[in-house]
């Protein structure tokens, strides 16, 4: 039997790779093979937002998103999702009858498991939350001392696909963009059993740049991270999540709204099928809606650009993102590349290539590339142009 990248990893790492390494039980019952992904695509963009309570999904609604992600702490799970169904509004949440009390967190009702699985506003299930923070002990993130490991959240992954739900699982931003940690976080990208990924990154309340360079490029934090979870995933569907508010009044500051519309549209152009809100406030004190009126405008504004570019973006007959083709922002460009401060996508569709070009400064600059027979296109800061042809691109 051939040695997987994962055990090879694990050898590597001179740990043990075995059912006693992982701490948790695998049931004699689970005997199913690794699903292909392809068959759990989101079935349109997803706008989503993170843990909100009842008394708030209306609200959120309204300000069009169309998925809820995750129960919020303390929240009735059956009267949150009977609320959420009233709405008409998507989710996306751990699934009732798992075992929480022995922290193996594998199905323990199958009644209660079997009825979220036939419940058909629930999008997917939702794994363990950023799975490569440490244990309350740990000082490195090492197969040792992260919460789950990636082959501990597996043996969980394959005993919850048994139903053919899809698998979502969020990872730490910031590991993911760490070169230092490529093989453990690639080791939980690579999962055979996980079919929908995201990252967090919050660059602007946490005090850092928005722009991030990286493996020869620059990029948003967003950015990257999908490029890097697209290479060890096989390019399974991801979201990125994207902060409203300065969730600690003490680190960094609040994101203007043109640093909320850069860090959407670089993650629509490097592939994202979905952004998750994150509208937190945990200092001085805590609320679950800190966003500001004008980045709440700002959103809306970007809603009703990807209503209109819907159909471009997604492949209504199959689910997920088009096929498209990323042309990154290098410093030495040339034909797969675009000038440094753009970045851009082509997404090919029946009515010809759709394009998408973001100016990734806070300052004003002008594009030339002739492919698209653009020429001294002026973008203000942080401005995305979207068209079919350079005079739709050009237009104001």
């Amino acid at each position: 039997m051939p040695v997987r990248r994962r055990q090879f990893l694990r050898l590597a790492s001179l740990l043990p790779f075995t059912e006693a390494a992982c701490g948790l039980s695998i049931p004699g019952a689970i005997a199913a093979e690794a699903r292909s992904f392809h068959g759990n695509l989101p079935p349109f963009f997803i706008t989503g937002i993170w843990q909100q309570p009842i008394e708030k999904i209306a609200l959120w609604k309204a300000r069009g998103v169309n998925t809820l992600f995750a129960v919020n702490g303390g929240g009735d799970v059956t009267q949150w999702t009977n609320e959420a169904n009233r709405q008409g509004v998507y989710m996306v949440r751990e699934p009732r009858g798992i075992d929480v009390s022995g922290a193996s967190f594998l199905v323990a009702d199958r009644a209660a498991f079997e009825l979220d699985l036939n419940e058909p506003g629930l999008l997917a299930f939702s794994l363990m939350d950023e799975p490569s923070n440490l244990k309350p002990e740990g000082k490195d993130i090492t197969y040792e001392e992260v919460l789950l490991k990636p082959d501990e959240i597996d043996v969980i992954a394959r005993d919850w696909s048994l139903g053919g739900k899809a698998l979502w699982i969020n990872h730490v931003g910031n590991h993911i963009n760490n070169v230092y940690l490529d093989g453990i976080m690639s080791d939980y990208a690579d999962s055979q059993y996980i079919d929908w990924l995201s990252h967090d990154c919050y660059p602007i309340a946490s005090g850092d740049t928005l722009l991030l360079e990286l493996n020869g490029y620059t990029s948003t934090h967003q950015g990257h991270a999908i490029d890097r979870i697209s290479r060890w995933s096989g390019d399974k569907p991801q979201f990125s999540f994207v902060g409203l508010t300065q969730y600690n009044g003490e680190v960094g500051r609040e994101p203007t709204p043109a640093e909320f519309r850069a860090q959407a549209w670089s993650s629509i152009i490097h592939g994202a099928t979905g952004l998750i809100y994150f509208s937190f406030k945990f200092s001085p004190e805590f609320s679950y809606d800190d966003a500001r009126p004008e980045i709440l405008r700002e959103m809306a504004v970007l809603h009703a650009q990807i209503d209109q570019i819907h159909d471009i973006l997604m492949d209504d007959a199959k689910g997920g993102r088009r096929p498209s083709r990323l042309l990154k922002s290098e410093s030495g460009w040339g034909a797969s590349g675009l000038p440094f401060p753009f970045e851009g996508c082509e997404i090919q569709t029946g009515r010809g290539a759709y394009k998408i070009v973001l100016n990734l400064l806070d300052d004003t600059a002008e594009l030339t590339y002739s492919p698209w027979d653009l020429s001294g296109v002026r973008f203000d800061p942080y401005q995305c142009r979207l068209g079919f042809v350079a005079a739709e691109m050009a237009s104001e």
